[in-house]
């Protein structure tokens, strides 16, 4: 057994670490020491909090059932899934902890509340009138996040990118180097926000990677060379020139109200669940007749690259959802207007989406590339480094 460091880059492509940028010597130095799969086929559906959660359990979103970052219906607003209570299937943290190891996360998704993890900083989006780092208190270790926070608050830097990634490193150094934990899970979101914000061609996202191959550093010389180290990316961003919101549909034919910019469902109960780059359509009430004329009508959407599979709707925990479609790269749905430059949540058969993985540690070949395998692959080469026996159980 070995004590085993998992680090997420967070919208971070195939092929950024097939031709890692100039400057990011820290990423090029660990891709030299450890074995590297590219190629690797994410989890539909592709959004942060359902594939984090596949990692984390090795099962698809239908059985861990974390099917999005967010609720389906957007009035008010979408709430945010940040409760590990709202994993079905067994987690990493939860087969440690069995197992009498220590566990720590750091703005992983889905960690909120879990008496498995000893270091906790979930992480929370508050609303209208919360606090952050009262929320956060709320849902982790409230003594260990109080501490750090205090300490490490000067890089935070008001909350934007990339400083919540700098402070999230620094407290992580801080825990590898005090407590040191057998597993350590740490999500870095510099990327996402930069490839939301800007796009895949604008120069902030160089300054993306180049945080991330510092924070790298940071992370590998804290926990030592005599640790394990698992590094992968969980979607790909592509960028985004076109917006829908779909839902605008079912006001025009009279099945969906809106009063401002606020959706409210109508007396049959059907809406759009829009995920980026896939839509889901929930009929509600509504008769096959109508839902035919829904499908009629949505298929004359421009962006749509084809309508989802059998497979696909099962996957993705929608077995019950009478036709989804995914979006061709360039366009986007919302539940309403973002000004995303660059988004996820597309069929995994997009261009340029793949993801990696690599890891350093031992029965690993240093240097060593190869293509294919898919991300759920992670939880059971992670269960192997913890020395952790049938952890599915």
């Amino acid at each position: 057994m070995s004590r085993l460091l998992i680090v997420s880059f967070d919208a971070v492509a195939s092929r950024v670490w097939e031709e890692i940028p100039d400057g990011c010597l820290n990423m090029a130095a660990f891709a030299e020491s450890a074995e590297s799969v590219t190629g690797v086929s994410s989890v539909f559906l592709s959004n942060t909090y359902p594939i984090h959660c596949s990692v984390i359990t090795g099962k698809l979103p239908c059985d861990h059932g974390v099917m999005n970052n967010t609720s389906p219906f957007p009035e008010p607003h979408p709430m945010w899934t940040v409760s590990a209570a709202a994993i079905k299937s067994k987690t990493l943290w939860r087969a440690a902890s069995e197992k009498g190891l220590k566990a720590a996360a750091f703005l992983w998704p889905c960690t909120s509340g879990s008496r498995h993890i000893r270091y906790n900083m979930p992480e929370i989006h508050p609303y209208l009138g919360q606090n952050q780092v009262v929320e956060n208190l709320k849902g982790g270790s409230k003594l260990m996040q109080l501490s750090l926070y205090l300490r490490h608050r000067k890089k935070l830097a008001g909350f934007t990118q990339p400083g919540i990634d700098d402070f999230t490193t620094s407290c992580v150094v801080d825990i590898l180097k005090r407590k040191k934990p057998d597993l350590t899970l740490v999500h870095l979101l510099c990327c996402d926000f930069f490839g939301h914000e800007y796009g895949s061609e604008n120069e902030k996202l160089m300054q993306a990677y180049r945080s991330l191959d510092e924070n790298l550093g940071k992370l590998l010389e804290a926990a030592g060379d005599d640790s394990s180290v698992i590094v992968f990316s969980d979607h790909g961003c592509p960028d985004v020139h076109t917006e829908y919101t779909p839902n605008d549909l079912l006001v025009e034919m009279g099945l969906l109200d809106k009063e401002g910019e606020l959706y409210k469902k109508g007396k049959d109960g059907c809406f759009f669940e829009c995920c980026g780059g896939s839509v889901f359509f929930y009929p509600g009430t509504l008769d096959e007749e109508k839902i035919n004329e829904v499908l009629e009508e949505a298929a004359r959407l421009e962006g749509i690259s084809r309508f989802l599979s059998d497979e696909e709707l099962e996957t993705s925990g929608r077995s019950g959802v009478p036709f989804g479609f995914g979006l061709k790269s360039g366009y986007s749905a919302s539940s309403e207007p973002t000004g995303h430059k660059g988004n996820h949540g597309y069929p995994l058969d997009t261009p340029d989406y793949c993801v990696f993985y690599a890891v350093r540690g031992k029965g690993f070949t240093p240097g060593a590339r190869r293509r294919g395998g898919s991300l759920l692959d992670i939880a059971p080469i992670a269960a192997s480094i913890l020395g952790i026996d049938n952890w599915e159980d």
